[in-house]
């Protein structure tokens, strides 16, 4: 079999999309971008590295919900604990509750010896003293892995860098070319040929094709009514909120705040977010846009996905929630659209894509060694190890299960897993049942280097060839803010925040015209948007000194 070192470099390439399934893969046809038998190495050197040292204990808390399994039981913490010589112990509880629990942790000093995930205000713990500054712990001797990362993305580091100067988190980062997009928005290539003989590019365009959907029987199953032009839910992330795409028409890449020629605007007060509404209300109206857009959920929105039911929406992949790869090898990235209200093509990207998050509290006695496990977990062999579990053979408990991989050709790999089908429905329930925490959970590394499954590299392809070219950074992920105006943003974004959804709800619903934006923009106004976009402008202006 073909192993070339560019193979092993290449991590996973899909920044949520694949990763909603698993810890980080698709799981049926997946990238194995490390060299395997480093993984395998983990298990049979795991004898060798727990000598004489003694074992340290260290207490893992983490946002671990009822439909998750017992961590202390995974197959990656067991294995983890073999190569570094610990003993993980893992307090299992709910989101709901560890987040309840978080700020009584610091205000007792009832701490772990390191997070995972979120906390809350890290700058804020870490400033107060409960968190170690874990730059004094990296160097390129002691924790090569992070310090090439570092070095290659300055952004990575300026990420992890807090306002004075210290990190009291550091993270994974995903490089890979569909990495920096926020939101990519699928449309149906063939029913748009169909029905315009071409994929729309401007405004008025794509509302032809909605239309066309509506009116016609495009999925071809004998009813002309159960299309629906435009997918989506109101409560969905910006990743995947269809508002995210439209508003590009409109000159926005951001559904909140936005940096535009250096001033800080919020985008839902700007006057083009009146036409963005204007135009969301016709589609309402007209049934071009789901019925069911304000009071249905992701599941709901998933399941008509799946039924082929969509002539556009806004996802991670095309093929996340469409198993039938016909159909959606029909669904590719839309570029970016134009209007009489902006001619300028942007995508809507991070400086920087960051994945999960590290930290270690002050009262750990040995962080020398959760920093060499972290710089693990940021090399290739532990991407290996957190995306992918066992490879089919090395788990001594269950030599039976794992994945297996083939090169397709140069550049393309299939991935196979075994695992116990009478216990589980499908490879995503068992990974996060016995093997590895769900995406997001822990720092890891994604790349791209021209290898990698048929679904990522479609997906890779796809975003080189309709999105890289318009690349645009609207609000820096990388701004950082004092503890004073976090907390002052808290209290007004959540009061803007409840306002705003009120309002453009009832204003797309038609419950109240936009002729009254003027008004609603005086309600944000009285709720302190202007000292909020104070204290963004502010942020911003630090951001743009230390470029």
């Amino acid at each position: 079999m073909k192993k070339s070192k560019k193979f092993f470099a290449l991590l996973l390439t899909v920044s949520m999309a694949v990763g909603l399934f698993s810890g980080c893969g698709e799981q049926t046809k997946d990238t194995g971008s490390n060299d395997t038998s480093e993984v395998k190495d983990v298990q049979e050197d795991s004898n060798n590295s727990a000598s004489s040292e003694e074992k340290e204990v260290f207490t893992l808390t983490v946002h671990a919900g009822a439909e998750q399994g017992d961590w202390n039981e995974y197959w990656l913490f067991k294995t983890i604990e073999e190569k570094f010589n610990v003993d993980i112990q893992v307090e299992m509880m709910s989101s709901e509750v560890l987040n309840e629990k978080i700020p009584l942790m610091f205000a007792s000093d009832d701490l772990p010896d390191f997070f995972v995930n979120s906390i809350g205000d890290v700058s804020e713990y870490g400033s107060e003293g409960y968190l170690l500054n874990l730059a004094d712990y990296v160097s390129e001797e002691k924790t090569p892995n992070i310090w090439k990362i570092w070095e290659e993305y300055p952004a990575a580091k300026a990420a992890n860098t807090e306002l004075d100067g210290n990190i009291y988190a550091i993270t994974g980062i995903n490089s890979a070319p569909s990495g920096p997009v926020i939101n990519h928005f699928y449309i149906n290539y063939d029913w748009a040929e169909e029905i315009l003989g071409k994929v729309p590019e401007t405004l008025d365009e794509f509302y032809e094709y909605l239309v066309g959907v509506k009116e016609r029987d495009m999925n071809g199953n004998g009813d002309a009514t159960d299309e629906i032009p435009l997918g989506g839910f109101y409560g969905a992330g910006e990743a995947t909120h269809v508002f995210s795409a439209i508003l590009g028409a409109f000159g926005f890449t951001r559904m909140g705040t936005e940096a535009i020629d250096g001033k800080v605007v919020y985008v839902p007060a700007e006057e083009n977010y009146k036409y963005f509404l204007e135009f969301m209300h016709k589609l309402y109206v007209e049934e071009l846009l789901d019925p069911e857009f304000f009071t249905q959920t992701e599941d709901q929105v998933n399941a008509k996905e799946t039924n082929y039911l969509y002539g556009c929406y806004s996802y991670y992949a095309s093929w996340v929630n469409q198993p039938d790869e016909t159909i959606w090898r029909q669904y590719d990235l839309l570029e970016p659209l134009t209007s009489e209200y902006n001619s300028v093509k942007k995508v809507a990207a991070n400086d920087i894509s960051t994945l999960g998050k590290f930290m270690i509290t002050k009262n750990c006695e040995n962080p020398e060694k959760l920093m060499e496990i972290l710089d693990w977990m940021l090399s290739e062999e532990g991407y290996w190890a957190i995306c992918n579990g066992p490879e089919k053979g090395t788990w001594e408990e269950y030599p039976d299960y794992g994945y297996t991989y083939e090169f397709v050709n140069d550049y393309t790999i299939t991935m196979e897993y075994t695992f116990d089908e009478s216990k589980y429905a499908n490879v995503n329930e068992w990974t996060q049942a016995e093997i590895t925490p769900p995406y997001g959970y822990l720092p890891e590394v994604y790349s791209y280097e021209n290898l990698g499954a048929e679904t990522q590299n479609y997906l890779i392809s796809q975003t080189i060839e309709h999105y890289s070219p318009y690349w645009y950074v609207g609000w820096p992920s990388t701004i950082k803010y004092t503890q004073e105006e976090n907390e002052e943003l808290a209290l007004i974004n959540t009061d803007i925040n409840s306002y705003k959804d009120e309002m453009v709800t009832k204003m797309i619903t038609g419950e109240v015209s936009t002729d009254e934006f003027e008004t609603y923009v005086e309600g944000l106004k009285d709720r302190k948007l202007d000292r909020m976009l104070e204290i963004y402008q502010a942020a911003y202006d630090r951001w743009l000194e230390s470029q």
